[in-house]
Order: structure tokens, then sequence, then C-alpha cells
């Protein structure tokens, strides 16, 4: 797991034990909970590197040099008939796979499984530091492509170097989705069969050409990790494994990388859409009326857009100093105290024509309208709730959903946006709301 996956998986887990204190009729909570639930089970899972090839192609092997030498006996997988699953775990732990689902294998199991399973895969769970970055699927042979499960991140496909790349595979491989090519690396095994100086240089020119598109790169290595003959200035076994660690190494990062930025995301998204939801209970007719007027403002600001940054700028600005505004009202409890003065109208500006996408700029403005109104509307609602607890609880929920989507963030650059010298420059080239930070909470 990258070191990005993994921060976003704590923060993740940290908001969603967070809410899950908190007693509040909301189904937006729940589902906010649940779905931080499914991304915590995302980032935590590694990408899988699926080993393939035809028989006697030296998966098991390879299997053996991503893992580890001396952590697997090579008897536990060889001549693999079921696909076999090595991912991380505390202890050693076997499982089978059957149709009736997942059964621990002990001494004590084994006798007690019922009779008439079939057994589809095995998982085994190593102490291996390895399998924290990526897990080992270690296929039975491959007759056609429908024996390859294509839900793996990363393929490996093995190739005996002494009759590497047959028709039989390139056949199989090609029919294969084309997703499947972006991550696979070609391994060529039993390189310390070749007898010849020049085999090892001829075969990958051959393998570069027949094979190359279809792969992300090709290596070489021994059936059981050993170097070649030094005549023919093959690589050691230490090279060949850190030559293939490297490459399966830095690709499961990658992956993980890429999933961490969705993820990132799904989880912004959802936060902002649950703040979106959050209605504490109904509002009282002077909060509704305040929320009434914020709303036919922010419609009447957004109506006013002209498609040039300095629109954009002042309807940001705008809207910023009348939610200031609103909230003011809304936080002296009674009309008796509020405030008289009405929502600025918006002001006319010069039409500036500044290069950016108007279209953008105008789903901003409106994403910027909406995350207002909707920590006014909670606001509002505090004055309907009579219970403190409750009361504290969705504030604890605000204070847990709005670092979480990011908005902290993305007032704060809009504060320092909008009191810069250039201000109509800063709005046109911002990049919107920012990334998650584990140090806003």
């Amino acid at each position: 797991m990258s070191m990005t996956a993994n921060l976003l998986l704590t923060i993740a887990r940290d908001a969603r034990l967070r809410l899950e204190k908190l007693k509040l009729p909301e189904s937006a909570i729940e589902i906010c909970m649940a779905g931080l639930a499914r991304m915590e089970k995302v980032l935590a899972r590694p990408p899988r590197v699926a080993i393939v090839g035809e028989v006697n192609a030296g998966k098991t092997s390879v299997a053996g040099l991503l893992l580890g030498a001396g952590i697997l006996p090579s008897s536990v997988v060889a001549n693999t008939r079921v696909p076999v699953l090595l991912g991380y775990a505390e202890t050693m732990v076997l499982y089978a796979i059957t149709q009736n689902g997942r059964h621990l294998l002990t001494r004590d199991t084994l006798d007690a499984l019922p009779s008439g399973l079939q057994l589809k895969g095995i998982e085994i769970g190593l102490p291996s530091m390895r399998l924290l970055e990526f897990e080992i699927l270690d296929t039975p042979t491959i007759h056609e492509p429908g024996d390859i499960n294509t839900d793996a991140h990363i393929f490996v496909w093995c190739t005996v170097a002494t009759r590497a790349w047959t028709e039989s595979e390139r056949a199989i491989w090609s029919a294969l989705p084309r997703r499947c090519w972006r991550n696979a690396l070609l391994v060529a095994t039993h390189k310390d069969g070749l007898q010849h100086p020049g085999d090892i240089t001829k075969i990958a020119r051959r393998l570069h050409a027949a094979a190359g598109p279809m792969f992300r790169d090709v290596i070489f290595v021994s059936a059981a990790g050993a170097s070649g003959p030094a005549h023919l200035g093959a690589q050691s076994a230490d090279e060949s494994t850190r030559l293939l660690l490297e490459r399966v190494g830095a690709w499961a990062s990658e992956i993980s990388e890429r999933r961490a930025y969705k993820a990132e995301r799904i989880i912004r998204h959802l936060a902002r859409l649950t703040l979106h939801q959050l209605a504490p209970a109904p509002l009282s007719a002077e909060a509704a009326q305040i929320l009434r007027d914020w709303e036919n403002y922010c419609a009447r600001l957004l109506a006013s857009f002209d498609g040039s940054s300095a629109s954009l700028s002042r309807i940001i600005q705008a809207l910023l100093v009348g939610f200031a505004q609103a909230l003011d009202k809304s936080r002296s409890g009674n009309a008796a105290h509020r405030s008289k003065r009405q929502l600025p109208e918006p002001a006319r500006a010069p039409n500036v024509n500044w290069p950016f996408r108007a279209p953008a700029a105008r789903r901003y403005a409106r994403l910027i309208a909406a995350d207002l109104t909707a920590l006014l509307r909670i606001e509002l609602a505090r004055w309907a709730l009579h219970d403190p607890t409750m009361a504290a609880d969705y504030s604890a929920a605000r204070a847990v959903l709005l670092p979480l989507a990011n908005l902290d963030a993305v007032f704060e650059e809009l504060g320092q946006l909008l009191s810069s010298a250039n201000v109509a420059a800063a709005a046109a080239t911002s990049p919107g709301p920012g990334r998650l930070s584990a140090g806003r909470r």
C-alpha cells in the first residue's frame, strides 16, 4: 500500500469511527458511514499480481521470487491445479474456497469439512511484508483465454526461455482484453537452460519484436532464481530478483496511488453530499425566511454570471459576504436581535476577457453556493433543537464532514483568492477544491 493510500485509509477510518459514536437519526449519516467503510476496504486491499502461463512455465518459481526465498515451501503450491492466493497475515493461515464459501483449514477442521465439497481455490496468509504491497495469485495451467481471471491488476506471463512465446501463448494472450496488457510483464524463465553466449540477446530481441506491444516490459529469470552461466553475461540471481521486484513493486505503487486518488474524490463527494442532505429538524418560520432569502440571493447571483473571470470573482465574493450576513442573522437567535440589513444586491463589474472555461466556472460557483446553503441550513436548524446532546452531535457531525469534504480548505483558499491584489487573475486560475489534508480536523 502506498503512503497516500495508507494516509487516506487512516482519515476515512477515523471519520467513520467518529460518526459512529453520534446518535443521529439521519439516513445521510448512515449512508456516509457505509460508503466510508467501503472505501476503507478498497484502500486496504493491495493490488493483485496474477502469475499466468502454460504448463511447466515456472509460475510457482516466479511466485517464490516475488514472495521471498524460504517463506513458502514450493511443495505447497507446486503443480497448481486450483488458483492459490497469497496474502498478508500476521501468522500463517490456510483457507479452502469451495462452492459453499471459505473454510479455515486446521488439523481440527479438516476432518469436520462436509463431504462432496469441490475445491475452487486456496488462500494462504503469510507474514511477509511484501504481501502488504501486493498479493500474489498463482494460477493453474492456462489452456485458453477463458482460464484467466482478468480481475487482477498486474499480470506476469511466464514463458520458458528455450521456447519462448509460442504460437499458442500468443493466441491466448492476444485474446484477452487490452486492459490486461496495461500492466503486464513477460518473464522468460529457465534462462539457465540457454547454452550459448548470445542466446539471451537474440531471444530478447525476438520477444520485444513479437510480444513487446502486448507487454509493458520483458525480463529473464532462471527457474528457481539462480543465475545463468557466467559466460552468457546473464544477471545474477540477486539482480534478476531485484529487477522482477522493482518492476512489480513500482507498478503496484502506481496502481495504489491511482486508486487512492479515485477514492479520495469519492470520499470528498460523499462527505459533501452528506452535508447537503443533513437537516437536523424542520426550520422555524424565522429561520425558513432567512434560508429563502439566501436561496433567492444565490439564484440572482448565479444568474448574473456573464462568463468572465471578473464575474466569477465578483459572484464568489458576494456569496461569501452574503453568507456571513445570513449567518450573523441565524446566530442572533430571534428576530428582535437580527440585523435589519438586507442581503446586498449583485454588484456590476466590467467584463474582463480572461482565458478560462466558463461552463466549469459556472459549475464551481454553483457548487460553492450549494456548500454554503448546506452550512447555513445546519446552523438555522439549531434553533429547533431543544436537546443539547443532539445539538452537540450535529455540531460534531459537521466538524467531521467539513474537513472530510475539504470545504475548510476551499473556503480558506477562496479567502486568500479574494484578498489578493489580482483578484480576477486568481479567480481564473484557481484549481478549485484541493486535496484532503491529514492535518485538517
